[in-house]
């Protein structure tokens, strides 16, 4: 081999052949392209050409009964157990209406009139009805009859002679439909049987009868006499009158005698010559095999097809004949219902065919193509397995439950002859295999037995006629302790091997039958056995769900496999012996990588067990059959998904290329298109920012021009971005244009709108909630920067800059404790932090309440030297003020001096910017503050009413410094001695404000000391750890 073969990767159902026709009859259109079946609780339809179902309809699990085709194919008529009828269009086979039969027991018969109009039920409850279904209505309700009916018809010139003809028992009972009556006519009594078939002759004169009584019946609908009784010895179930312009085998041309074609339970056609009682013609063998059981009848219904010239029968075992009438020769056979399917090869030059064995005496050849099947009769009971000849196609070989194995040639018309049969085994035979010169067969009776192929079989299979060759059996030997479920041939023919249900598997010499070797290693029974096609390995599969490969050189167990669930049930190799198939009791087929003991694919079609298992020489087909009567053929599709996945990516790659370049042009339009249709989200992203930062008015028309298709993919990527809040604008904006562009009618056609909106509901709330949180920010943000205007003339007072929390720490001087502040601070008891938590409450609001009483002096004191009120600040200081001020208590505990470095800083500080309130430097803190978190936030503009209103809030609340300085007097001309009276008063407040602290501090320490607390002298930075003392961190 010149190169190792391409690993499959997966398999495509090419067909599926289930079962469609369970029932009893069937109904054929009137140009003979498709045959409506009864299939339990649906209606299978079949094509004629391929064989295929090409439809099926569905009754929700009621059962069909009986069905009826209108003659001009308009109308399809069904019947359920439930008593209701469906009436479908045909061929679209949709439902029109369902009503009521008002019958009390299921209806078991049906019939059109020739115009189509009319419909005639009969049932199991003795009633029959005429239904006119063009207008919808019950014409007439027949009774008076006792029985079941078995078979209805209208007269074929129902305006001349308006008459119902039903067959309920053994006799048959003959309506007049005139105008309000509905009675009875006339009774026909003859039949000792169950009357199963009715047929109004051509001339409408005679009507003809047969039934279970073995008899054919003559009838005068004149006079409603029996004209003539013919015996034909065979139970009928249905016949057919000789059409116009053809004839029936052994039928003169031109007679005006009526000639019937009858099929009875021995399965010989016949024409019979009915007025004068005659067999004209009868067949020289069976058209089918006969049942094996007794009482069984053969053909249950017989109808003439006009444009196909053929007779179609349904047999006791669901098969459909196709018959032709001039020489009542079977051309084409549909097996309706397979059962169970144990077995299948391929067979046929070119593999043209396919035999399976089922759950019956016979074998089915399906033709490939067609798949018109033919039933092969030869075993006494049902077959079991089946085998192909490795070099010529057309031989193959069937194992049956009867002990013995049979030997077949495919002929060319698909039919297959008995070439070969060997007999010895003592049990049935379950397994077979077929080698250069001989066969090898295994037996439930734990026996093989080699069996040589002599000349005569080479010249059977060339086409020579020649009968069935007894084979005799060369060697025997007792190989397993228990059933032998599978048996295989080396490529080369030189080796054997078993697979029996004691667990183990054994391979044999081929020439003498002496036993090599023993595999053991499985934990259940062994159902499959198979030899690589290239190497020396032999794979075995088990009820214990596991494959196991063995090396045939030393017989260890070299690989197991394990996937399966169940039991392993069948095996092939494929890929030049590179990967396996196999089959299991779940109905799962998988695929496995020997090498890298992985499975590669599983496939799912099969509801039961699959028994059966062919693959074809060149590995493109496999067929796949089991309990389930299905059978599936699989198409590998490996190297056209390769093909396809390299044109995807070359045709990708050039998309992409075309999307670059439409980006870098600036043609938004395709390429959003693009990128929508290659489903990059993350490009249509960055097209969609692009768009909008540029031209945002844009969007509506780029998005106007997509596709309905191209803009439920956009949702589809919006809903995405939606969930992120910096690609929300994106997502809104394209929400935005869709509702403003689209219909609501148009939008639920899109695909998975409903999806879409469930998608984008709960984001987009939670983005609604944060625009309104920070639209409310930007209002306080305009409502501080209103309250920050110090008048008209902005010049002269000037705020201190906003320093960040780390540039705020940095300015507040810190002096570092002392080693014997530090000592005593760490001998403290940690079980004072309550009583000291509470004094420094109570020394804090001390603190406050005194540092408020001298602010408000010191402000009395300058209004009344400077006739004006000074910009003061609040009693309670800024947090950063705050910590500066601690930090100069702390100096104070530590000895230095209150009024010295940190009084020069504060001076310094002073001189550098005037003084302001709390609220000034809050506002400008939170102002601050708020911008960074915000972000790109536009300041909305407050207007002078606002303004107003806001200076009038503060003044109210005395906070406003705007305020103060208009009701000064004299503003202009004291601006400065104001400035320089406030610097004044700043110093004042601080050294105060430091002599309360330290009072306070002093304080607590005598509180301390009464109490009996230890250490003395505690630094202000061990008491500044309070809960209620916080810093900016």
């Amino acid at each position: 081999m010149g190169s190792k073969a391409l690993l499959k990767t997966n398999f495509s159902v090419e067909a599926k052949y289930d079962a469609y026709f369970t029932g009893q009859r069937v109904e054929v259109t009137s140009d003979g392209s498709a045959v409506v079946c009864e299939c339990g609780d649906s209606v299978g339809v079949v094509s004629l050409e391929s064989g295929k179902v090409t439809g099926r309809i569905s009754c929700e699990e009621d059962q069909v009964t009986c069905l009826a085709l209108a003659p001009d194919d308009s109308y399809l008529v069904v019947a359920l157990k439930s008593t209701s009828i469906q009436q479908h269009k045909w061929p679209s086979m949709e439902l029109v209406r369902s009503f009521r039969s008002y019958h009390r027991g299921p209806v078991t018969a049906m019939a059109w009139d020739t115009t189509s109009t009319l419909v005639v039920s009969g049932g199991a409850d003795s009633s029959a009805r005429v239904w006119d279904l063009v207008n919808k209505y019950c014409t007439h309700s027949l009774k008076g009859a006792s029985g079941v009916f078995g078979a209805v018809t209208f007269h074929p010139e129902l305006r001349k002679v308006p008459q119902v003809f039903g067959a309920v028992a053994n006799n048959i009972h003959v309506w007049m439909l005139e105008s309000g009556s509905s009675s009875m006519s006339a009774t026909l009594a003859g039949h000792h049987s169950a009357v199963t078939a009715l047929q109004v002759t051509h001339d409408t004169s005679q009507l003809v009868s047969c039934g279970l009584d073995r008899v054919v019946i003559l009838w005068d609908l004149t006079t409603f006499n029996s004209l003539k009784v013919v015996p034909v010895l065979e139970s009928l179930s249905g016949i057919v009158l000789q059409p116009q312009g053809s004839l029936f085998p052994g039928a003169q041309e031109g007679s005006d005698h009526v000639y019937a074609l009858v099929v009875g339970d021995k399965g010989v056609p016949s024409v019979w010559e009915v007025d004068s009682g005659r067999e004209v013609w009868r067949a020289p063998q069976p058209l089918m095999s006969l049942p094996d059981k007794d009482g069984v009848t053969l053909v249950n219904q017989m109808v003439y097809c006009k444009a196909l010239e053929s007779v179609v029968m349904t047999t006791y075992d669901h098969s459909i004949l196709f018959a032709k009438t001039s020489s009542m020769k079977i051309w084409k056979q549909l097996a309706g219902y397979n059962d169970q399917i144990l077995d299948a090869v391929f067979v046929g030059e070119g593999e043209s065919h396919l035999v399976v064995a089922t759950n019956s005496i016979q074998l089915r050849i399906y033709h490939c193509e067609s798949f018109s099947c033919c039933l092969i009769q030869g075993h006494e009971a049902l077959v079991l397995a089946l085998a192909r000849h490795p070099t010529l196609p057309s031989i193959f070989a069937s194992s049956s439950h009867d002990n013995s194995v049979r030997m077949w040639h495919l002929r060319e018309d698909g039919g297959a002859d008995c070439i070969a049969y060997a007999k010895g085994h003592t049990l049935s035979v379950g397994s077979v295999a077929i080698s250069q010169g001989f066969m090898v067969t295994g037996s439930k009776d734990m026996c093989i037995k080699k069996w040589i192929l002599g000349k005569k079989i080479l010249q059977s299979s060339k086409g020579r006629e020649a009968s069935a060759v007894p084979l005799t059996s060369s060697h025997t030997e007792k190989a397993h302790e228990k059933d032998i479920n599978s048996m295989c041939v080396s490529v080369n023919g030189k080796l054997i091997a078993t697979g029996s249900q004691d667990k183990t598997a054994k391979v044999w010499d081929s020439s003498s039958l002496a036993l090599l070797g023993v595999l053991r290693g499985h934990r259940r029974g062994v159902w499959c056995v198979q030899f690589s096609p290239v190497d020396e390995v032999l794979a075995t599969a088990s009820a214990d769900a596991t494959i196991k490969i063995w090396t045939v050189t030393d017989f260890s167990n070299a690989i197991t496999l394990e996937g399966h669930s169940v039991s392993v049930l069948r095996l092939c190799w494929v890929s030049e012996g590179q990967q396996l198939l196999s089959t299991a009791s779940d109905g799962l087929l998988k695929l496995w990588t020997v090498k890298t003991r992985q499975c590669v694919q599983t496939f799912d079609e099969h509801q039961d067990k699959t028994w059966a298992m062919a693959v074809s020489e060149d590995e493109k087909r496999v067929v796949t059959g089991g309990e389930d009567a299905a059978l599936v053929m699989w198409r590998d599709v490996t190297q056209e998904e390769k093909d396809k996945a390299a044109e995807e990516a070359a045709r990708f790659a050039a998309e992409e290329q075309t999307l670059l370049n439409l980006i870098q042009n600036k043609e938004w339009t395709k390429a959003l298109a693009i990128a929508v249709r290659l489903g990059q989200p993350s490009r249509a992203l960055k097209i969609m920012k692009t768009l909008l930062d540029e031209i945002p008015g844009e969007l509506p028309v780029v998005m106007s021009k997509l596709r309905l298709d191209q803009v439920a993919a956009l949702l589809e990527f919006a809903t995405s971005w939606n969930t992120k809040t910096k690609d929300s604008r994106e997502a809104q904006s394209i929400i935005n244009v869709v509702l403003k562009t689209y219909l609501p009618e148009e939008l639920e056609g899109l695909d998975g709108w409903q999806k879409t909106l469930e998608g984008l509901l709960p984001y987009t709330e939670r983005h609604q909630r944060r625009v309104a949180a920070l639209h409310q920010s930007a209002g306080i943000l305009s409502y501080m920067s209103s309250c920050l205007t110090l008048g008209t003339d902005t010049s002269i007072v000037k705020l201190p800059p906003v320093m960040d929390e780390a540039e705020l720490l940095t300015m507040i001087p810190v002096q570092k404790p002392t080693k014997e502040n530090m000592d005593s601070e760490e001998s403290d008891d940690d079980d004072n932090d309550d009583d000291n938590d509470n004094e420094e409450e109570e020394s804090d609001e001390e603190v406050r309440i005194t540092l408020q009483n001298s602010i408000m002096k010191t402000d009395e004191g300058s209004e009344s030297d400077n006739d004006e009120e000074n910009a003061v600040e609040e009693m309670d200081t800024h947090p950063a003020m705050k910590d500066e001020d601690d930090d100069v208590d702390e100096g104070i505990e530590e000895g230095s001096d209150g009024n010295g470095g940190s009084e020069d800083s504060d001076q310094e500080r002073t001189s550098e910017a005037p003084l302001a309130s709390r609220d000034d430097l809050e506002a400008n803190y939170v102002f601050e503050k708020i911008q960074a978190s915000s972000g790109s936030e536009d300041e909305e503009v407050v207007s002078g009413e606002e303004k107003e209103e806001d200076q009038k809030g503060k003044k109210r609340k005395g906070f406003s410094v705007d305020q103060l300085q208009l009701e000064r007097k004299k503003k202009n001309k004291k601006m400065k001695n104001s400035m320089e009276n406030g610097k004044e008063a700043n110093v004042h407040m601080k050294k105060n404000k430091s002599k309360m602290r330290k009072d306070s501090f002093n304080h607590k320490e005598q509180q301390r000391s009464k109490g009996g607390k230890k250490g003395k002298g505690v630094s202000v930075a061990r008491a500044g750890r309070g809960k209620k003392r916080k810093r900016i961190t």
